[in-house]
């Protein structure tokens, strides 16, 4: 049963891979724009345009990033791991580099399900979750984070799936709401999980409804954790205590202190 929901661990779809490129690309049309081969900031570039690039990633929309910042278990461990979720769709894992793994969902479900988690514990290794895209350097830590956004005292004629996901759209990507706010059982407070970039800031305020009839809506975000710009981290600590930050800031006080001898010296 297991080898059933088991995808290929292969990253594409099709079978087994031809013997040669010319195989490969024989007969195949495509609309894009042709590769361009160039040179960019000196380097020899293939350049792509973002659009192929786009459609390229997009059976790896509900892709997710296993990071082990400690020891990683073996791959099998991990896709155990995963069959014990009880996903209810295809899912693979394989291996990005000694750290990291790519867990491929294949529906929105599951991928809420394991991103709201944010991370798990395999065979005792600490696994972080974070969101796969095209633009991920697994070597830096992503700031998009899966945040519940509440509405306290939505109005409760606004309890709309379309509506929800509208609210959530204006900070991030809207994932899921949460059962109350689901079934309308709990109409003082709407919540609403979103995608959300941690780097940037968020009003606490909005308007909701037509520009005659509408009104200010306050927003609440829960537990948004600090990223340091520094050394590119989520972590509870204030950036005054990351030692890149004080190191940063400590080589340039050095260096505006040699100037100013440097100024001392020459015209007094």
């Amino acid at each position: 049963m297991a080898t059933i929901r088991l995808r290929d661990p292969g990253f594409l779809k099709g079978a087994a891979a031809p013997l040669s490129f010319r195989d490969a690309l024989s007969g195949i049309s495509t609309t894009f724009p042709d590769l361009c081969v160039s040179t960019h900031r000196g380097l020899p570039a293939l350049l792509i345009s973002e659009e192929e690039i786009r459609s390229l990633a997009a059976p790896f929309d509900f892709a997710l990033v296993g990071r082990f910042p400690g020891r990683r278990p073996p791959v099998d461990a991990i896709q155990n791991f995963c069959f014990n979720l009880k996903l209810i769709g295809e899912f693979s894992v394989t291996v990005l580099n000694h750290r990291n793994v790519l867990i491929k969902l294949v529906n929105d479900f599951d991928y809420c399900r394991m991103f709201s988690h944010r991370s798990y514990f395999v065979k005792n290794c600490l696994m972080k979750v974070v969101k796969w895209s095209p633009n991920l350097d697994i070597e830096v830590e992503s700031p998009i984070v899966p945040i519940w956004v509440s509405f306290p005292f939505l109005r409760p004629h606004l309890f709309s799936p379309r509506i929800l996901s509208g609210l959530g759209s204006l900070f991030g990507k809207p994932l899921k709401s949460d059962m109350a706010t689901a079934s309308g059982s709990r109409p003082s407070m709407a919540r609403i999980m979103v995608e959300l970039d941690v780097t940037k800031n968020y009003p606490d305020k909005i308007w909701v409804g037509s520009v005659e009839t509408g009104y200010v809506q306050s927003v609440v975000f829960e537990d948004i954790p600090l990223f340091c710009m520094h050394c590119h981290k989520k972590k509870k600590k204030k950036k005054k205590n990351c030692l890149r930050a004080l190191l940063k800031s400590t080589e340039q006080f050095l260096i505006l202190y040699m100037y100013i001898c440097m100024y001392i010296c020459i015209y007094i």
